[in-house]
Order: C-alpha cells, then sequence, then structure tokens
C-alpha cells in the first residue's frame, strides 16, 4: 500500500511540475527580429539542471524536438522548430563561483552580462570578450561565439576555460580544450544543436581606467590608422556616416579607449542616461534623410565627441546605451547584418558596400566597425584572419516584398565578403544561400559528423540547422 502511495505521489509531483514549467497549447513564439516566427509546443522555464533533463526526457516521450532560448537575439531561426518542446534559459542565472584569485568565474547559462558586471564590478574585475551591449544571455553569446570590442581578443572562444554541456542522451559532461575537446569546439558557434550549455568558466581581466578619443578618418584611411594606434588599445570601434549624399559611409570615427593614471574615483556602474531623447532621434532618422543628419551630428556632439578625452572605467564603457533602440512597429522591423573582412580587403568591400546599398535603396540606420582577431577554434569559425567587423543595423518592411528585396540584397553583399576573402555572422537572418554558407564555413561536415555522434535522432534542432546543415 505505501509502495502503491508513494507511486501516486510521485506521479502527482511530476504532473505538477509540467503544469508549473509548461504551457499545454500550441506557443505563438519569434524572435526578436519579427521576421521568423512558429507555434511551438511546449515552454519549459529551466531554473535547474533537472528542468532541463525533464525537458529533454519529456521531448524524446512525445517525439519532438527541442530549441533553446536566453534573450531571443538571434535572428536566423536559431530558436525555432515547429512544435518543438522550447527551454527558456533567463530564469537559470545564478553565479556558481567567483575565483579573485585566479581572475575566473562560474555561472549559469541564462544569466546575463549585465547580471556579471553587477557581481564583478565591485571587486573591480570585468568581463574580457562581450558583445557591445551586456543585455544577452551568456549562453546565447557561447552559442554564437560572440565577439567584442576589445582588440587584443578575437571571439569569446577564447575567454572560456570550461563547459557543462548536457547532451540529447541525458548525460552531463564538462568540456574543454582538454576534454571533449570535439563537443566543446562545436557547441561554441554551434547555435544550440549540439548540447544545452549549463554553465560556463570564463577568464575575467582588471576592470581599469580608460581614456576615451575619437578622431575622425575615412574609411579608405582606417586601416592605416588602425594600425598605427592598436597597440596600446583596450577598446576600440569605429562609426562611419549613414547620411545618403558623398559622405555616405566615407566619412568616420575612430573611438578608441586606452588605459589611463587618472584617479579611478568611480568605479560604480552607470546606467543609461537620455532614453527618451535618444530614441527621438533614432525614430526620427529611421524614415527622413533629415533625421539622419540631425541624428549623425548629435551622435558626434552627444556621444562620441571627436578631439576630446572623456575618463570611463571599463566596466562602464562595456555598457552602452541600448534600451533607445526598442522599436515596436507592426509593420516594419531593425535587423542586424554582419560581415568580416580581411584587413586588406576593407577599403575595397567598403566601396562596394557603399554601391550595393546606394544602389538597392537599404534604409541603413548605421554603420560600426571592430577589430577582431583571427580565432579558428570554433568548428564554424567566422574570424579566419585578422579581420574588420562591419556592424549594419538596418531598417526593413515586413511585407512578404520588402524581406524579399533583403534577401536580394543581403545575397549581393556576401557574395561581395566571399569575393574579398571575407565571410558573414550566422547569427542574423537565413537569407544567404546554401551555396555561400558552405564556401565560408568550410568545416560545416566536420560539425554534421560531430553532431551525428553525439544526437543522432537529431533531438536539439532549429530552422537555422534545418536550412544549412540538415
Amino acid at each position: 500500500m505505501n509502495n502503491l502511495r508513494n507511486s501516486l505521489l510521485k506521479h502527482f509531483i511530476l504532473i505538477l511540475l509540467l503544469l508549473c514549467t509548461t504551457n499545454s497549447q500550441a506557443i505563438y513564439w519569434q524572435d526578436v527580429s519579427r521576421i521568423n516566427s512558429i507555434n511551438i509546443s511546449q515552454v519549459f522555464k529551466v531554473q535547474s539542471e533537472s528542468d532541463a533533463i525533464e525537458a529533454i526526457n519529456y521531448a524524446k516521450q512525445q517525439g519532438k524536438k527541442v530549441v533553446i532560448a536566453g534573450t531571443k537575439h538571434s535572428q536566423g531561426g536559431h530558436i525555432l522548430f515547429p512544435d518543438a518542446v522550447l527551454l527558456n534559459m533567463k530564469s537559470f542565472n545564478k553565479v556558481i563561483d567567483l575565483n579573485l584569485k585566479q581572475k575566473r568565474i562560474k555561472v549559469q547559462s541564462g544569466i546575463s552580462w549585465a547580471e556579471i558586471q553587477q557581481v564583478i564590478n565591485p571587486h573591480r574585475l570585468s568581463v574580457a570578450v562581450m558583445q557591445s551591449s551586456n543585455i544577452f544571455s551568456i549562453g546565447g553569446s557561447l552559442s554564437a561565439n560572440i565577439h567584442g570590442r576589445d582588440p587584443r581578443y578575437g571571439p569569446l572562444i577564447e575567454t572560456v576555460i570550461s563547459l557543462k554541456v548536457l547532451l540529447a542522451s541525458g548525460d552531463i559532461l564538462i568540456v574543454s580544450r582538454q576534454s571533449h575537446a570535439d563537443i566543446f569546439h562545436s557547441v561554441m558557434g554551434g547555435f544550440g544543436v549540439i548540447a544545452v550549455i549549463l554553465e560556463a568558466e570564463l577568464q575575467l581581466i582588471d576592470d581599469t581606467m580608460l581614456a576615451k578619443s575619437t578622431t575622425q578618418v575615412d574609411y579608405d584611411a582606417y586601416i592605416a590608422n588602425l594600425k598605427e594606434n592598436t597597440s596600446d588599445l583596450e577598446l576600440h570601434y569605429g562609426r562611419c556616416s549613414f547620411v545618403k549624399g558623398k559622405d555616405f559611409l566615407q566619412e568616420c570615427y575612430s573611438v578608441d579607449y586606452r588605459q589611463t593614471d587618472s584617479d579611478p574615483a568611480n568605479f560604480s556602474l552607470v546606467d543609461e542616461q537620455n532614453i527618451e531623447r535618444n530614441a527621438f532621434f533614432f525614430n526620427l532618422s529611421r524614415h527622413s534623410d533629415f533625421g539622419k543628419i540631425l541624428r549623425w551630428h548629435f551622435q558626434r556632439a552627444w556621444l562620441d565627441i571627436p578631439e576630446t578625452t572623456q575618463i570611463v572605467s571599463r566596466n562602464n564603457a562595456m555598457r552602452p546605451p541600448i534600451k533607445f533602440l526598442d522599436f515596436k512597429n507592426p509593420k516594419e522591423t531593425d535587423i542586424l547584418q554582419e560581415y568580416f573582412i580581411p584587413l586588406d580587403q576593407f577599403a575595397s568591400y567598403m566601396a562596394s558596400l557603399k554601391m550595393i546599398l546606394t544602389k538597392q535603396d537599404v534604409n541603413l540606420l548605421s554603420l560600426t566597425l571592430r577589430y577582431v582577431k583571427h580565432n579558428s577554434d570554433s568548428l564554424l569559425a567566422y574570424s579566419k584572419q585578422d579581420s574588420i567587423a562591419i556592424v549594419l543595423y538596418i531598417n526593413i518592411n515586413l511585407e512578404p516584398a520588402a524581406i524579399k528585396h533583403a534577401k536580394e540584397w543581403t545575397i549581393k553583399l556576401v557574395d561581395s565578403a566571399i569575393e574579398h576573402q571575407g565571410s558573414y555572422y550566422l547569427v542574423y537572418q537565413r537569407f544567404p544561400t546554401l551555396e555561400q554558407f558552405q564556401t565560408t564555413y568550410p568545416r560545416w561536415q566536420e560539425f554534421t559528423q560531430i553532431k551525428k555522434r553525439h544526437d543522432p535522432d537529431m533531438l536539439f534542432n532549429n530552422l537555422f540547422y534545418q536550412t544549412y546543415l540538415h
């Protein structure tokens, strides 16, 4: 009798867990771009390792695929699959360990960079590699193998010591360059189709005081200027004019951060300021040439001010404005694209980019530049040699004809990148062709072999995988 009662109690608790962590009806799900949307089956709110294990066991029992999401900023179908079970990792966000002596931090994968900054800033420690903004989850950042603004580093994989992952088999492993290296090198930049990232151990560096300077430079002189100044840079990015006319993409600014001995009086984290003002001018620039002129002017007057020096901590420099970009127009959206171009090909590619964007009447809202060192550790590596990352922020209409047009000019931009021995970033839209993907990422077959070895039933799946790797 006791055994029966215990069995019934166990099943009752399991049902309660399912009711608490899932939704029983089909759920409309989309990423931040709103270009990709689909009905999924269930959402599991992961708060523990056992939640993640329960979710994949449930998916197996129901014959469904598994997709993984953090902040939903990947724009290429990476968090979508029809009728899938989705692991929502946002609440899986604890700091496991902070080793001040070794300057290392171990975190759960749902934690954001902003949350990490809150923990490490009092100890005057900083993240080494992070996107331009701190809103993204660590798991998503690892899955995309992101890069940052520090020219001393390549992609994020360079600062990863180890990962804890959950395989489709239900096994949990610690993977690194020394242990289960095939999984490590494919999970990093693998967009969630090899394993669930549970934890990551990352190398940190010191939070230093930096002197920020801004220098005007045309794009054809940008590389020479960068080579001359890069040796002592701790952070760097560039901006080029998005104003139509003779200065379109031609007029650029190099924004450089160097360590300084200035009084480190204020290491406190500073929150974003002037959100409404910045949102107003950004929105004005979406559909107005005059608005673009105004925004470009005020950007130089308020944000990156030429021929001046501003003192800022590294952590605060890695908390740039982002909230003003929020945009909820049901008829249009803002998208990102990114191209990695070798240094000696940069000026030529920029000329090609200018021609294509102008001819195709692309509504460019921003073009920024990063220096990314060569790194081929990830099987789907994008920085095959020292490169300039060219980041495009573009407004498009959500009508099918407009999306079709966006795909057409994207293919032209990718073709030009390939012609210039460069690559494009897989985080964004599934506009490039299969041939372009296979040309740009020649180790794709090795990646799929590792996938088949560790997930033979293709449990972990998404629209990106189906488009390019299935």
